[in-house]
């Protein structure tokens, strides 16, 4: 969320990077790894100052289902996601991207074939 482009990219990017700062420091404290995030929050805050701003901020967030809209240079494609607890590891998730419409697989399907990945 933070990386170069992805404001640009992102529709609602404060919304999304907001969530994701919030769930970053929710699950840093489920696991009790607050001592060793130390060192990636400091670098990210050094780094970012939007993101300095959301940390200090101090909100929890849970993972949950959303809708995600990306931008790219044919439009703007949308994304329905889900998360998903890994079996037999806790401190795993999976998250599922789905195109929302039959417009929006057709369109990442003709980004895949142009930038030459498999489809």
């Amino acid at each position: 969320m933070f990386a170069p482009g992805a404001r640009e990219r992102t529709i609602d990017w404060e919304h999304h990077a907001r969530g994701v700062v919030a769930l970053f420091r929710a699950e840093t404290v489920r696991i009790g790894a607050t001592d060793r995030a130390a060192l990636l929050v400091d670098d990210l805050s050094r780094s970012s100052p939007e993101f300095a701003a959301m940390w200090s901020e101090q909100n929890l967030a849970a993972r949950g289902p959303g809708v995600k809209r990306i931008a790219h240079g044919g439009g703007i494609l949308t994304f329905e996601y889900a998360s998903f607890a890994v079996h037999g590891h806790a401190d795993l998730q999976m998250i599922v991207y789905t195109p929302s419409t039959p417009n929006d697989a057709a369109q990442l399907r003709e980004l895949l074939r142009e930038s030459g990945q498999q489809v």
